[in-house]
């Protein structure tokens, strides 16, 4: 259902670097498009909670945090209140929608458990190919998306997107 170009979001202060995040971030980014989907990517975590809202049309986010953005005291570590700000305000707007984080292994250790449990998954930076993390994360995002349309509506959609120029209803000819 990409019909009205949901992308996935991946934000990564790195995405336009030369560093080994960057290139990660970007061959993810590349995965994903290979296999058909839109993807919109964005250098900053400025405003976070109007980025959110803009983003209604969002399949998915992908948040990029490296280790090296954590300070000691993880409930207080500004990566930390800023990560948890964002996810708040997707969830405001939609409790659904995939969210993961792609970060180093040992990123995962400094996240507090009230954002883990929003999440659909952590990618393990460089632990598995950028083609079967875009694959798993186009499944997820299919499958919200999926569930978007009412029942009626999605066959309606369906129906125009196979090309089919004329439909009956009962009772009209």
């Amino acid at each position: 259902m990409q019909r009205f170009h949901f992308p996935i979001v991946i934000i990564d202060e790195d995405f336009r670097s030369e560093n080994t995040s960057g290139l990660g971030i970007r061959a993810l980014a590349e995965a994903i498009e290979k296999e058909g989907m839109e993807v919109l990517g964005a250098t900053s975590y400025g405003d976070l909670s109007q980025f959110a809202q803009q983003q209604s049309r969002a399949s998915a986010f992908i948040l990029s945090i490296d280790d090296e953005e954590f300070t000691p005291g993880p409930e207080l570590d500004p990566a930390v209140v800023n990560l948890r700000k964002f996810i708040e305000e997707i969830r405001f707007k939609n409790a659904d929608i995939p969210i993961y984080i792609y970060g180093e292994t040992r990123t995962s250790q400094h996240i507090p458990n009230d954002i883990l449990r929003e999440l659909h998954g952590f990618i393990h930076m460089f632990e598995d190919t950028p083609e079967f993390v875009a694959r798993h994360i186009i499944r997820e995002a299919k499958s919200y998306l999926d569930g978007l349309a009412p029942p009626f509506f999605k066959a309606l959609m369906d129906y125009a997107q196979d090309g089919s120029y004329s439909w009956h209803c009962p009772g009209h000819s």
